[in-house]
């Protein structure tokens, strides 16, 4: 898998001078072995977090896209993609994901936001940091927190606070492999706990970081908060079928002022699980 997405990156149409590639080895049993073009970077194993700071660190250039191992982009949507970056420049691309390798690929829209803030308050956004590349000058900074799962979802809020023009555009230029046994889809109990409590330390992150912000980042950071607020008490219920695990969550949300939900009309979907969730108050 390892060697197929190499293959896939060296394919696009970005001449050597163009592009940088950095394999960042995390203490991997087996190290990853030396490809051309390539640079490998070992260390011990860390965690994503860990090598994805370390690839910030190490990368000279303009733009920066990170990449799984066991994934891949579709060169001929990546195209489209590289073909934007380049006349437009934005901040940040943003696009979709596919598991099918086959499905009709072609670029359908592009949604144009003045700054990421705007974006973060009037939409629902995807928080993978595959499915995007972005100006590395506007980080600062700002880095992955080392040792928790959904990493992705405290950065990328983060990110988009700091961007100007983002474009968002209708396309599924990456390949995500499912596998059973990644740190997404694992489902042995203690692994579902870890999700949960991390899920919740970045929620308790962004509220924090909302309780600082002013005006339309505070409204951004608002939404977020409210919006994987939602996500995480259903990720609860689908985790552990528990209904005394659900309420033990929102006891958690409750005592960082994060439960009841808000009532606020983000999406249809989020008023109306807002509402029906909020009833279970009672029993707390």
């Amino acid at each position: 898998m390892l060697t197929e997405c190499v293959q896939h990156v060296l394919a696009l149409p970005l001449y050597p001078g163009e592009r940088e590639i950095l394999l960042i080895d995390d203490g991997s049993v087996i190290p990853a072995p030396d490809f051309d073009g390539v640079s490998v970077v070992r260390q011990e194993n860390q965690g994503l977090s860990a090598a994805r700071n370390k690839g910030i660190e190490l990368a000279q250039g303009e733009y920066i896209q990170f990449l799984d191992a066991d994934d891949f982009l579709l060169e001929e949507a990546y195209r489209q993609v590289l073909d934007m970056q380049l006349s437009i420049r934005p901040d940040i691309l943003m696009f979709g994901f596919t598991h099918d390798i086959h499905k009709e690929n072609k670029l359908k829209s592009i949604a144009y936001f003045h700054c990421g803030t705007d974006l973060l308050r009037t939409h629902n956004i995807r928080g993978s940091a595959c499915c995007y590349l972005f100006r590395k000058s506007i980080l600062g900074d700002l880095r992955f927190l080392p040792g928790i799962l959904h990493e992705d979802e405290l950065f990328t809020p983060q990110l988009l606070l700091k961007a100007g023009l983002v474009l968002v555009v209708k396309c599924l230029p990456y390949y995500y492999r499912i596998r059973t046994n990644t740190i997404t889809h694992q489902q042995d109990p203690s692994h579902s706990q870890k999700r949960l409590k991390d899920t919740l330390l970045v929620i308790s992150e962004l509220n924090r970081l909302s309780q600082s912000a002013q005006g339309k980042e505070r409204l951004a950071l608002q939404r977020r908060v409210s919006q994987l607020s939602m996500d995480c008490i259903y990720d609860c219920w689908r985790l552990t079928h528990s209904t005394r695990a659900v309420l033990s969550y929102l006891r958690s949300l409750k005592e960082v002022s994060l439960y009841p939900l808000p009532l606020r009309c983000y999406t249809l979907k989020y008023w109306l699980f807002a509402l029906a969730v909020n009833c279970l108050c009672v029993f707390l």
